[in-house]
């Protein structure tokens, strides 16, 4: 930076000031590009809160509705819910069954026959009256074994917690106040066991055998030589078939059953008309929600007058004014934006449609009652409930047709899959545009982000020739200051020299 010299020669002038005033001008081009850049980031932000917007709706409802699971609803009941009671997918046929439930799904389980222990309740050693030393059980759950080493220094408590940490399919336990121990699988059906046979009656160190231990010490067994309990299955007659499940619930036809006790119960299928009028609902509710952010920023004003304020400007204005202003001036970014009004053009074509291959009198949303009204309200829709269930009636699964159809062509796809293709496309679009973020952090592809950037190279360059600029002048200022300061000097002498001739 230059010595500033300025002030030597008395001239009064206020070089700051005359500075500040000529590069003021010049500054006014580098204003200008750096409201454009951030007009470019604010619009950046905007188009993500779009992708982000697009995307959800994507996601979820066009997502959920290409799903006959939501537009297929069904009713089910039983006539005996003590006994079995079932739930349906949108592929189960509108029918009733028969089902007899002979016997539901057990798992193992063993039990202590008596009281067990002989002494206090702290190590194996005091409770069973044993010597101190190990030996080994060997237990497995009808699929796999394991090993357990006994240590009778320790309590009964650290042999149950060393079974439960096995691995194995099965939870043991002793409830000191019955003073009885359990063991039973976590699981159900003919394939599970509480098997000790392989245990062996090999005395370990502590004179006893696992075998000894097993039956005589926590009397499990009493009445089964074979050391071994397995689980049962469960047998029902579902319309005269026979099924053996290994468990309580199973699934046939499209009907998931869960079975409660033995009995017969009647289950009837049917579709479910109200959910299926809610589901539309629903539908139109979300879809109108999402119009109606997209049409607020194609219609939302701009206003051209008013650009982003630069420090100097906001240092002119309260707090209330710069808020005001900012708000106007980010207003109308997104103003008949070309890709938002082709994603509205398109949705709206979506729906007016119809899906090609469904037979009847009901192949658009229209015909069932889904309409849109004024143009004024950008494509907004309503619901004719009336006309919607007429078309239930006469055919239960016409929401999943004119919704889920996935064919292989537009005109053959129900709406919500035509939806999640063009929602797609405009999430593209956008991508290409503005990228997936609100800011240039990451995105070095998207259109915005190279104009941005761009800006910030033209605004360094800027910079660095006001900065120049403005050494320059204080130098020329300076050279003047210096220049008159001699002048001064040498005015001074002439007068000097003239008066002291006199």
């Amino acid at each position: 930076m230059a010595i500033r010299t300025y002030g030597l020669s008395g001239s009064g002038m206020d070089v700051d000031q005359l500075v500040k005033d000529m590069m003021s001008a010049r500054r006014e081009q580098y204003d200008k590009v750096w409201q454009k850049k951030t007009q470019l980031e604010w619009k950046k932000a905007d188009y993500n809160t779009m992708y982000t917007t697009v995307q959800a709706f994507r996601d979820t409802t066009a997502f959920n509705y290409r799903l006959s699971s939501t537009t297929t609803p069904k009713i089910v009941t039983s006539s005996a819910e003590g006994i079995v009671t079932a739930t349906a997918n949108a592929d189960a046929a509108n029918v009733s069954r028969s089902i007899t439930v002979d016997q539901l799904a057990e798992g193992a389980k063993v039990t202590s026959a008596a009281e067990i222990s002989q002494g206090a309740k702290g190590s194996l050693m005091s409770q069973f009256g044993l010597a101190e030393g190990t030996f080994e059980v060997v237990i497995s759950d009808g699929s796999t074994s394991k090993t357990i080493q006994v240590d009778t220094s320790k309590s009964i408590y650290d042999f149950v917690s060393d079974l439960n940490k096995s691995g194995l399919k099965i939870r043991a336990s002793y409830d000191a106040s019955l003073d009885r121990f359990n063991i039973s699988t976590t699981g159900t059906g003919a394939g599970v066991a509480i098997d000790f046979s392989e245990t062996t009656d090999d005395e370990g160190s502590a004179g006893i055998s696992g075998k000894e231990f097993i039956t005589d010490k926590l009397k499990l067994y009493a009445d089964n030589p074979d050391l071994k309990v397995e689980g049962k299955n469960a047998k029902i007659q579902l319309d005269g078939m026979e099924i053996e499940q290994a468990n309580n619930s199973f699934t046939a036809f499209g009907v998931t059953y869960n079975l409660k006790a033995e009995g017969t119960a009647k289950i009837h299928v049917s579709a479910d008309n109200d959910k299926a009028v809610s589901v539309v609902k629903d539908f139109i509710e979300k879809y109108n929600s999402l119009l109606e952010t997209i049409n607020s920023e194609l219609n939302e004003a701009k206003y051209k007058s008013y650009m982003p304020l630069t420090n100097e400007m906001k240092a002119e204005l309260s707090d209330s004014q710069i808020t005001q202003w900012e708000s106007m001036a980010r207003s109308g970014l997104m103003r008949n934006d070309s890709t938002l009004q082709s994603l509205i053009y398109k949705l709206r074509n979506d729906v007016a449609t119809p899906v090609s291959g469904v037979e009847g009198k009901y192949t658009s949303l229209s015909a069932i009652g889904v309409t849109t009204g004024d143009y004024t309200e950008g494509g907004k829709l309503h619901l004719n409930e009336t006309k919607l269930r007429e078309a239930l009636e006469a055919d239960p699964d016409i929401v999943n047709k004119l919704f889920s159809s996935s064919g292989e062509d537009r005109n053959t796809q129900g709406v919500a899959v035509r939806f999640y293709d063009t929602l797609k496309l405009t999430m593209d679009n956008i991508k290409e545009t503005a990228g997936i973020t609100g800011t240039i952090d990451g995105d070095t592809e998207s259109t915005l982000a190279k104009q941005i950037r761009n800006y910030e190279d033209d605004l360094d360059r800027m910079n660095d020739r006001l900065i120049q600029m403005e050494e320059r002048y204080y130098k020329q200022f300076n050279a003047m200051e210096v220049a008159l300061s001699k002048l001064s000097q040498q005015s001074s002498w002439l007068a000097n020299m003239f008066s002291s001739g006199n």
